[in-house]
C-alpha cells in the first residue's frame, strides 16, 4: 500500500505536469473502480474539463478542475498513476485512461483493483465518504496548525 510519503510524492511529481491540461476523454476499462457517479457519467462529465491542480488529504489525492469539480482518488493497496505520452505501451492492469491534450495521458493502473475514484461536482457535499473529514484529520504538512 502506498504510504503517505509516496502519496505526497505522487502529488508533487504528477501535479505540476498535469496542471492546465484539458481532459479530452476518459476511458474506463473496469467500471468497478469508479465509486461515484456511474462510469458513463464520470466519463461524460470530465470530457472537456481543465485540470487546475492536485492536492492531497491524507492518502486521498484530489484533482481540482477549473470548474471547481473534483476528482478524488485513493490508490489503496496496489494502485498507481502514470503520466505518459499517449503512444507509450499500456501497463497490463490499466483500468482508467485520461486522454489529455498535448498528446499525454494520465493512467490509473491497479493489479488488485482496490483503488477507487469519485467525481464531486462544484459545491457537492462528499456524501460518498471519499474524504471522511472527521477521521482523516489534518495533514502533517498543514502549516496552519501550530
Amino acid at each position: 500500500m502506498p504510504e503517505l510519503p509516496e502519496v505526497e510524492t505522487i502529488k508533487r511529481v504528477i501535479g505540476p505536469q498535469i496542471q492546465g491540461l484539458i481532459i479530452e476523454k476518459v476511458i474506463v476499462k473496469r467500471p468497478e473502480v469508479i465509486a461515484n457517479p456511474a462510469a458513463e457519467e464520470f466519463c461524460r462529465l470530465l470530457a472537456g474539463q481543465t485540470i487546475s491542480h492536485m492536492t492531497r488529504r491524507g492518502k486521498f489525492l484530489i484533482i481540482q478542475l477549473n470548474s471547481n469539480d473534483r476528482i478524488i482518488l485513493h490508490l489503496r493497496m496496489t494502485g498507481c498513476l502514470l503520466f505518459t505520452p499517449a503512444d507509450y505501451p499500456e501497463e497490463k492492469h490499466t483500468h482508467i485512461i485520461f486522454s489529455l491534450n498535448k498528446g499525454r495521458e494520465l493512467r490509473f493502473s491497479d493489479t488488485r483493483r482496490f483503488g477507487r475514484f469519485w467525481l464531486l461536482k462544484e459545491g457537492e457535499a462528499d456524501t460518498c465518504a471519499a474524504l471522511p473529514q472527521k477521521t482523516c484529520g489534518t495533514s502533517a504538512n498543514n502549516n496552519s496548525v501550530r
